[in-house]
């Protein structure tokens, strides 16, 4: 695999060992390890993009390792969600399609849980498919379903750049478009609740992987989805421009977070710093009108309700 040389030599030194792991104790070692050196590269100001990049493709490694394909009798995984994408933080759910016969993966998810990662089956199940009926299930897939198989790449990818229609991906993306700003006396509301991946990182990806298809392209990182929507005129550069910085304030942000073990509870405006609450109202409000000239471009109305929670990705 590809490793960035700008990375510190101990994260390109596990990167090499996750595609080769034999066994089972070194699939644990290798993900357990990975966490730590992750925490220590946040706190030395390492770029979030290339840490998103690095343990993507990491995890991903190990998945297809022969030490994974030892523990689930030989099942071929495709990586879907925010590690096939290659935007995975380690909190991200990490998720996969099965494709094979007498297959069993609950060890796995079992090893991935113990070692402090979330393993999350997808809307499907854990059932492994032989490729025909996934290929089958794509054609017939509704919006939610249509998302597993954009973020799975390969094949996956393939055929959903077949359908004739892209706009289950944009009601996906406007559906979970950022709440409005609340307001308390005329001033932001300092107790408001944040979630920074639903409000603010999954609107982002939600767009990118509608701008990507519609670019009739094959990339599956979000920055990559956005590029390729702007070379195609699908987006425009002022919408290019401002889901890229909002992409980067929400991973760096969320990176933070996860950093001081602080991204799983319920946070308030107030509990950020004021650069940080700065930032994060600004990056929602620019993704807000983002989504909401790409509606009125297409023609696609606004959904009345906003859902509290994302697909687990």
């Amino acid at each position: 695999m590809a490793v960035i040389n700008v990375l510190h030599s101990s994260l390109v030194e596990l990167a090499e060992q996750a595609p080769l792991c034999a066994d089972i104790p070194t699939v644990r070692g290798v993900l357990a390890e990975s966490q730590e050196l992750l925490r220590n590269a946040t706190n030395h100001n390492a770029d979030a993009h290339e840490l998103l990049s690095w343990f993507s493709a990491l995890v991903s490694d190990v998945l297809h390792s022969p030490g994974v394909q030892e523990l689930t009798g030989g099942a071929q995984l495709i990586v879907t969600g925010a590690v096939g994408r290659g935007d995975a933080l380690p909190a991200s759910p990490i998720r996969w399609l099965t494709v094979g016969e007498n297959t069993d993966t609950s060890r796995l998810s079992e090893l991935i849980a113990r070692v402090g990662l979330t393993p999350d089956k997808t809307a499907f199940g854990v059932r492994a498919r032989t490729q025909d009926q996934w290929r089958s299930m794509i054609r017939q897939a509704s919006k939610w379903e249509l998302t597993l198989f954009a973020d799975a790449g390969t094949w996956c990818l393939d055929e959903v750049l077949a359908l004739d229609s892209y706009t289950p991906l944009l009601i996906d993306a406007l559906t979970h478009r950022p709440p409005a700003l609340q307001t308390l006396d005329g001033l932001p509301d300092r107790e408001v609740s944040i979630d920074v991946r639903r409000d603010l990182l999954y609107p982002i990806i939600a767009l990118a992987r509608w701008a990507g298809a519609a670019a009739q392209s094959t990339a599956v990182s979000t920055l990559a989805r956005i590029n390729a929507g702007e070379q195609a005129a699908v987006l425009n550069s002022d919408q290019a421009d401002l889901l890229r910085e909002a992409w980067h304030a929400g991973i760096t942000l969320q990176f933070r977070r996860w950093a001081d073990k602080v991204h799983t509870q319920n946070a308030q405006a107030e509990d950020l710093p004021a650069i940080q609450r700065s930032v994060f109202g600004a990056s929602s409000r620019n993704v807000s009108l983002v989504l909401r000239s790409i509606a009125a471009s297409y023609n696609v109305a606004l959904p009345k309700e906003i859902p509290t929670t994302v697909p687990g990705d």
